[in-house]
């Protein structure tokens, strides 16, 4: 009986064991998983394989300044024509005032007149008029060729799809050497000195501002294009949306509309803060 229940106790302690290890799990094997690193990419490699500079021509980049909204190029021509012109009306005006005084007293010595009021208002009269004369001239000029200097440099650069420093010399010495050829050869040498000074002194610029965000200068004038575009962008949909509330409620007055867009805009402000 003692062997039989051994026998008994050993099946079943046999028996026992080999369910319970066939019912113990094995172990899971956890793997961590696996990253793959993608090497950053820069902001100049982005700029060179945007389609907008792969898949166009030149002629087609130069075309599609003017077919799309808020492009740099247009606006900054646009800027630098009308800054270009007060400053020349400005200088040129006051040259021709002072000459004009000059020329004035020395040719109307021992006239009579009604008045000494009469004489002022003369005196004055003519002053308007040189002033006038002479700052349209010299403005309309000093627009015509900073103009010319600015559309050439962009467009130049966006047919190549490339800025280099060399532009604004190379551009404002034929520039200068173009509008000055009516002068002689020593009007255009001339020209063509102060052309190249000028412009080697904007591509100094252009590098203190390439050095200061530490890119090329392709790549600070990418940067600064963007830049731009983004601010021009945000600047038009402010003016569309004074456009389209004063048609809207039928404001005559652009100050009234901007004022009213501006309480609306801090009441949304409060609204989400609260």
């Amino acid at each position: 009986m003692t062997k039989q229940n051994v026998g008994w106790w050993a099946w079943i302690v046999g028996n026992g064991s080999e369910t319970a290890q066939t019912h113990v799990p094995a172990p899971a094997i956890i793997e961590p998983p696996v990253t793959v690193s993608e090497p950053p990419v820069s902001v100049k490699v982005v700029a060179e394989l945007s389609p907008e500079t792969k898949n166009l021509t030149g002629w087609q980049r130069v075309t599609s300044i003017y077919e799309r909204e808020g492009a740099m190029e247009l606006d900054v021509v646009t800027r630098v024509v009308r800054m270009s012109f007060l400053g020349g009306f400005l200088v040129g005006g006051a040259t021709g005032y002072a000459q004009a005084r000059q020329f004035y007293e020395a040719n109307n010595v021992g006239k009579k007149y009604l008045s000494p009021s009469d004489a002022v208002k003369r005196k004055i009269d003519y002053a308007i008029v040189r002033f006038a004369k002479g700052g349209f001239a010299t403005g309309f000029k000093c627009a015509l060729i900073s103009g010319s200097i600015v559309l050439l440099t962009t467009h130049v650069t966006a047919y190549r799809d490339k800025f280099a420093s060399w532009y604004f010399p190379v551009i404002s010495a034929l520039v200068g050497g173009v509008f000055t050829f009516p002068l002689g050869v020593i009007g255009s040498i001339k020209a063509l000195g102060l052309g190249i000074s000028s412009g080697l002194t904007l591509s100094a610029v252009v590098h203190l501002y390439a050095m200061a965000i530490d890119k090329s200068t392709d790549g600070a004038y990418r940067q600064f294009k963007r830049d731009y575009e983004k601010e021009l962008k945000s600047a038009l949909d402010w003016d569309n949306r004074v456009k389209e509330m004063m048609e809207r409620e039928q404001i005559k007055w652009r100050q009234t509309a901007v004022k009213r867009l501006k309480q609306m805009d801090a009441e949304k402000m409060s609204v989400h803060d609260d």
